[in-house]
C-alpha cells in the first residue's frame, strides 16, 4: 500500500513504465525533485532563523523549478524533468557558493550534482551525464576564481559558519549515500537478472541441445534431407544426409544457388517445380511437389519436396527451408498399381466380350450339327447323309479350332515366359507342316529365306503359335485365282532383336480395318469362318514377349506382317546340340 502511494505520487496513477531501470530512475527524479524542494524550504527557514535573507530568491528559484520538474516527471516528460532539476540544482549551488562565506562549504553540493547526473541518466544517456558533470565542475571553478560583483554577499552570522558547514556536509553526504544506494539497488537487480538470465540461458541451451538431437533423430527416422535457401545472397545449404541421399559428395554441393539446384531436377518436371516455387514465394501458396532428381551417378529418383519461406515486411522472401524425401518405391508401386488397374480394366472388358462371343461361337457350330442331324433323320437318301456328315465334320473342325484358340489365349494369360534354345528353321517348317491340310494350301507356294542359320534362346511355344496364326491367315484369305499365289517368310537377327516377316500377294486388308485386326473376335473378311482370336492372340503373345507386330496391306496386292521380338544369344555348344 505504501509502495503504491509513492509510485502514484512520483509517476502518476495512470502512467505505466515497462522498463524496470527507467521506472526506478523516474521514481528517483521525483525523489530528487522532492529533496530539492525540501532543501529549499529548510535552508530558507535556517537562514531566516539566523536573520539572513540574502539567498531568499535562490531558495525560491530552487523550490519553484523543482516543483516544475516534479510535475513534468508525473506527466511523462522524464528527460525534461531530469534536465530541469539538474540545472536548477547546479544554479542554486553556484549562487549559494557565491553568496555565502567560503567556510560554509556549500560547494560540496556540486558532488551530489555530478553524481546525480550519472544516476538519473544512466549508461544509454551518458553523454548528458558528462555534460552536466562538466557544467558542475565549470561552475565550481568559475565561482572559485572569479568574483561576480552583482551577486550580493551574505549577512549570515560568522559565528554560525561551522554549523552551516556541518549541515551542508551532512546533507551532501546523505544525498550522495541516497544516490549511491540507488545505484547499488540497480546493480543488484541487474546482477540478479543476469544470474537468472544465465540460468535460463543454460536451461534453454540444454533444451535446445536436446531438441536438436531429437530433431536430428526424427529427420533420420523420416528419411528426409534438409535444404536451406538464403534469398539475400542466393546460397543454398544442403544437409549431409540430403547430399548422401542424392549420391553427391558434400564438397560438390557447398556452393549451390537456386538456378544450379534447378539443373538437378528432371527437365520434364522442372517447369512444374519452378511454378510451384514461384506460387509459394509470390502468392504464399503451400509448396509441395513430387518430381525427379538426378543423382550423382546420373540416375533419377522420385522425391517429395516440401518447404516454407519467410518474408520481409516489404513482401520479399528472405529465407526458405525445406525437406526432401525419397518416394521412388512409392512411385514404382503406384505405377505398378496403375498398370494393374489398366490390365484389370482391359481383362474385364475382354472377359465380357469373350463370354459373349464365346457363347455365340460355341453355340453356332453345335446348332448347325443338331440341324444336320435332324435333316439326316428325316432323309433316307444315302448321298444326302454323306453330305450332311461332311458338313458336320467341318462344323466340328471349326469348333475344335475355336477351342484350341481359347486354350492358347488362356495359356498366354496364365503361363510365364519359358526360355529355351530355338532353331528358327525347325520352328517355321513345323508351322508350315501343321497348315498343309488347310483348304487351298496346296495351291499356294510357300518359301523361306534367312531362317536356316538363326538359333536363339526364346519362348518356343508362344513363337510357334504366333507363326501358326499369321501364316494361317495368309493361307485362308489368299487369292488363288492369280498366276502365282505365294507366302514368303524371311528372317534376320540384329543383336538382341529377331525380325520375322510374313508377306503374301493375297486379297489384302481394307486400310480402314487395319487398326482393328488385332482386336478380340474381330473378323475383317465376310468369308471368315475362324474364331476372330488368331491375330488377337498373336498380338497378346508378342506383347508378353516384349515384342511387337506391325502390318502393312494393300487391297488386291497383298499383306505383310512384321514380328519383332527380343531374344538371347545361345552359346556354341547349345547351337550344335539343337541343330543336330
Amino acid at each position: 500500500m505504501k509502495r503504491s502511494f509513492y509510485r502514484n505520487l512520483f509517476i502518476g496513477k495512470d502512467n505505466y513504465i515497462e522498463s524496470w531501470p527507467l521506472y526506478k530512475r523516474v521514481i528517483l527524479t521525483g525523489q530528487i525533485s522532492s529533496l530539492c524542494i525540501s532543501a529549499g524550504i529548510f535552508y530558507f527557514l535556517f537562514d531566516f532563523i539566523n536573520g539572513s535573507l540574502t539567498a531568499f530568491f535562490t531558495y525560491v528559484f530552487l523550490v519553484v523549478f523543482s516543483l516544475l520538474s516534479f510535475f513534468l516527471n508525473r506527466n511523462g516528460f522524464y528527460v525534461a524533468a531530469k534536465v530541469i532539476v539538474l540545472l536548477t540544482g547546479n544554479i542554486a549551488v553556484f549562487t549559494t557558493f557565491e553568496i555565502e562565506l567560503y567556510g560554509t562549504g556549500s560547494f560540496v553540493f556540486f558532488i551530489p550534482c555530478i553524481l546525480g547526473a550519472f544516476t538519473l541518466f544512466g549508461y544509454d544517456e551518458r553523454t548528458k551525464s558528462y555534460m552536466f558533470s562538466a557544467l558542475s565542475i565549470g561552475l565550481f571553478l568559475l565561482s572559485l576564481f572569479y568574483d561576480f560583483e552583482f551577486i550580493p554577499s551574505t549577512d549570515f552570522p560568522e559565528n554560525n559558519v561551522n554549523v552551516n558547514f556541518v549541515i551542508n556536509f551532512i546533507l551532501s553526504c546523505l544525498t550522495c549515500i541516497f544516490m549511491i544506494g540507488f545505484l547499488l539497488r540497480i546493480n543488484s537487480q541487474s546482477e540478479g537478472s543476469l544470474i537468472k538470465s544465465e540460468s535460463a540461458l543454460r536451461k534453454t541451451a540444454e533444451e535446445l541441445n536436446i531438441s536438436k538431437k531429437r530433431f536430428e533423430l526424427a529427420i533420420q527416422g523420416s528419411g528426409a534431407g534438409i535444404w536451406d535457401w538464403n534469398a539475400s545472397d542466393d546460397r543454398l545449404y544442403i544437409s549431409p544426409y540430403l547430399a548422401n541421399l542424392l549420391d553427391y559428395d558434400l564438397d560438390e554441393v557447398q556452393h549451390l544457388t537456386r538456378s544450379s539446384f534447378l539443373q538437378v531436377i528432371h527437365e520434364d518436371d522442372r517447369e512444374l517445380f519452378k511454378k510451384r516455387l514461384e506460387d509459394h514465394l509470390k502468392w504464399r501458396l503451400p509448396f509441395k511437389v513430387e518430381c525427379r532428381f538426378r543423382k550423382g551417378d546420373g540416375s533419377y529418383i522420385w522425391v517429395l519436396d516440401t518447404g516454407q519461406a519467410q518474408w520481409h515486411k516489404n513482401g520479399r522472401p528472405t529465407r526458405m527451408v525445406g525437406s526432401i524425401i525419397d518416394i521412388t518405391e512409392r512411385k514404382q508401386a503406384e505405377e505398378k498399381v496403375k498398370e494393374q488397374n489398366l490390365m484389370l480394366e482391359k481383362t474385364n472388358a475382354e472377359l465380357d466380350r469373350f463370354v459373349y462371343s464365346t457363347s455365340h461361337d460355341l453355340r453356332a457350330p453345335l446348332s448347325s450339327v443338331l440341324g444336320l442331324i435332324n435333316i439326316t433323320r428325316m432323309s433316307e437318301n444315302i448321298d444326302e447323309h454323306k453330305r450332311c456328315l461332311d458338313m458336320m465334320k467341318d462344323r466340328i473342325h471349326t469348333l475344335n479350332g475355336f477351342i484350341a484358340d481359347i486354350i492358347d489365349y488362356s495359356r498366354n494369360s496364365r503361363l510365364s515366359v519359358i526360355k529355351e534354345p530355338v532353331v528358327l528353321n525347325d520352328l517355321v517348317q513345323e508351322s508350315i507342316s501343321n497348315l498343309q491340310y488347310f483348304q487351298q494350301s496346296q495351291q499356294i507356294r510357300i518359301t523361306c529365306d534367312g531362317v536356316e542359320d538363326i538359333t536363339f534362346i526364346g519362348d518356343r511355344s508362344r513363337l510357334k503359335i504366333i507363326l501358326n496364326n499369321i501364316i494361317a491367315n495368309a493361307i485362308k484369305y489368299h487369292n488363288i485365282d492369280q498366276a502365282d499365289p505365294y507366302v514368303h517368310i524371311t528372317a534376320r537377327q540384329a543383336g538382341r532383336w529377331l525380325e520375322i516377316i510374313v508377306s503374301d500377294n493375297g486379297e489384302g486388308i481394307d486400310p480402314e480395318l487395319l487398326d482393328r485386326i488385332f482386336e478380340m473376335f474381330f473378323r475383317a473378311n465376310e468369308r471368315s469362318e475362324g474364331s476372330g482370336l488368331g491375330l488377337y492372340i498373336a498380338k497378346e503373345m508378342a506383347d508378353k514377349l516384349s515384342g511387337q507386330i506391325k502390318v502393312n496391306s494393300v487391297i488386291g496386292s497383298g499383306t505383310t506382317f512384321t514380328l519383332r521380338i527380343p531374344v538371347d544369344h545361345v552359346n556354341d555348344s547349345i547351337q550344335q546340340d539343337s541343330i543336330a
